[in-house]
């Protein structure tokens, strides 16, 4: 099914990923939550913030180089494949690309994919409900456009 899926991982943390209209999963969450509910304000917060947000090429994908804000990175990776991820405001990694892509341009469209189905995905709030699928992971609004919004896991 189109759209994010929610589950436990074999050390029983919450993680999500999102799959494409194929089933293929196009992203995943960057970490593993102690709990659901922060399991998925993490999705809806990519799910708001990956639709507009910018791209840029990095040559240190560790963090080091860091743009201002949320934005997808894209980079070479040390096996010679492109990814992205993508940084919330504060920097923080969220989600990663699911596989490697063998061009600049391959990864470049991926994140445009992403980005649409995103952009699908929020549109369908209350779409997707069931099973392991939980929500969607629409409509989180930040509490502010360039800043934190207090302590925790999502400023």
């Amino acid at each position: 099914m189109k759209g994010f899926n929610f589950f436990q991982d074999s050390a029983k943390e919450w993680r999500w990923n999102l799959k494409d209209g194929n089933h293929q999963i196009v992203a995943d969450s960057a970490e593993g939550y102690n709990h659901k509910a922060d399991c998925e304000k993490g999705a809806a917060l990519f799910t708001t913030l990956g639709v507009d947000a910018p791209e840029r090429k990095v040559t240190n994908p560790s963090g080091t180089d860091s743009g201002q804000g949320a934005e997808y990175e894209y980079f070479l990776d040390k096996a010679g494949e492109w990814r992205w991820h993508f940084q919330a405001q504060n920097n923080k990694i969220i989600a990663d690309s699911a596989e490697g892509y063998v061009s600049e341009q391959n990864v470049k469209r991926a994140i445009t994919n992403v980005r649409s189905l995103l952009k699908e995905v929020g549109s369908n709030k209350g779409g997707n409900n069931g099973g392991s699928n939980g929500g969607n992971g629409g409509g989180y609004a930040p509490a502010t456009a360039g800043g934190s919004s207090g302590p925790g896991r999502f400023a």
